[in-house]
């Protein structure tokens, strides 16, 4: 028998009395275009990849993490104040928690600057200890619509 794929993997985020939803508030505040717009159309991808494992070019495991990952946005190269930048962008995260079947929990949003993010990597394991202790809870990840005329912006006009 040929099993439908008809499940999503479901994103959720970290909520604490302490925090709020830090990484809710991280991805709501960055430029609509084209930060989120990248972040929201890797997000969409990976949700629906529930055959195989996620790949590597965008989703490292972070072996010898103790319980991290890292989903990784491709380098987004864009104009902030008159300069070209290319800002590297990193959710860190778990599959679970534990009793949520299918979900992937951001933990701790970032741009990178460094190679090695020691600092942003601590404050997602802190978060996963706050989960795992009862300490912390999650909530459903938040997308924002696209309003009608963004989408008109962005889509292509015949010459």
């Amino acid at each position: 028998m040929n099993l439908e794929r008809t499940w999503r993997w479901e994103f959720l985020g970290f909520e604490s009395a302490a925090e709020g939803r830090p990484v809710q508030v991280w991805f709501d505040a960055l430029p609509e275009e084209p930060d989120r717009y990248e972040i929201t159309d890797l997000l969409d991808a990976l949700q629906k990849i529930n055959d195989r494992l996620w790949p590597k070019e965008i989703f490292d495991p972070l072996i010898g993490a103790e319980g991290i990952s890292e989903i990784k946005i491709p380098n987004i190269r864009c104009l902030r104040d008159g300069k070209v930048k290319i800002i590297t962008y990193r959710i860190y995260g778990f599959f679970g928690p534990k009793g949520y079947g299918h979900c992937y929990t951001f933990l701790h949003g970032t741009d990178k600057d460094v190679k090695n993010d020691t600092i942003g990597k601590q404050i997602a394991k802190g978060r996963l200890d706050e989960l795992t202790g009862g300490f912390a809870n999650v909530h459903k990840f938040e997308f924002q619509e696209e309003s009608d005329s963004a989408v008109a912006k962005r889509t292509p006009r015949p010459h």
